[in-house]
């Protein structure tokens, strides 16, 4: 497959310092927001890196053809910046990305989601749930106090209710802590019973310096996905990523930098 996907971060850090998360520990000194050029930067310097410019023409050849923004930060933390590098990499005069092959991440920023759906900034979505309730997402990721489960639900519904509009449900699968088959039960009740067009993609932790998590087994990993699988139903599909880049610290939730200011 010619697929190639690039991670793009949306700000220097995060402020969400989500538990399992490594870019959460970077110096609140250094944290700011990228702009418009920054963001783009990164997916040009990407697409000269691959030689990826002399493709640009004929679409099916290209080697960066699709764009994630998972990278550091909380894109809809900085909305008006990533808004702008959208609709400038949707351009003729752009790059040309279709809104197909472009997909934002958050951790559950409902007014921003919101602001997408009035903008019809009209993308994939991507949504970093964790846990199947809030007691649990809470202590994961302090984000879910301000915008707890049943306010992000609806914001999927409106978000979704346009035409074959999937979103994707990211769930880092924390050994002993999120991973049980009751865990996996709720997760898939939680889902059908708000009738969203899902896609759960499970996260084999990826670890890193000074983490107290581990990663679920092999095993688990497995039993949790099969729960969700046999359940046969088409709203409520599910995939296990496994890591790339942990190796390098360049996986899902392993990004930050050592530098302090």
């Amino acid at each position: 497959s010619r697929r190639g996907a690039v991670c793009v971060s949306s700000q220097v850090g995060c402020t969400l310092q989500c538990k399992f998360c490594h870019t959460g520990t970077m110096p609140k000194k250094i944290l700011r927001n990228l702009t418009t050029t920054e963001i783009l930067a990164q997916i040009m310097v990407a697409k000269e890196s691959l030689g990826d410019f002399e493709h640009d023409d004929v679409y099916a050849n290209r080697r960066v053809t699709h764009l994630v923004f998972m990278g550091m930060g909380e894109p809809l933390y900085n909305y008006h910046n990533l808004r702008q590098a959208i609709e400038i990499l949707r351009e003729n005069d752009g790059l040309r990305l279709s809104k197909r092959r472009m997909t934002v991440s958050t951790a559950g920023v409902v007014p921003g989601i919101l602001n997408m759906v009035r903008d019809n900034l009209d993308v994939n979505l991507a949504v970093s749930l964790h846990a199947p309730n809030d007691a649990l997402r809470s202590q994961l990721m302090d984000v879910n106090k301000l915008f707890p489960i049943k306010d992000l639900m609806e914001a999927c519904v409106a978000f979704g209710s346009r035409p074959a509009k999937r979103i994707t449900f990211e769930y880092v699968m924390l050994n002993g802590v999120n991973d049980r088959f009751e865990d996996a039960e709720e997760l898939y009740q939680l889902l059908h019973e708000n009738k969203i067009h899902s896609f759960v993609n499970l996260i084999p932790f990826n670890p890193w310096p000074g983490s107290s998590f581990s990663t679920s087994s092999n095993n688990r990993v497995h039993a949790f996905h099969r729960v969700l699988d046999e359940k046969n139903d088409p709203m409520v599909r599910c995939a296990v990523r496994w890591p790339k880049g942990r190796d390098i610290g360049a996986a899902c939730g392993q990004l930050a930098t050592s530098l302090q200011s």
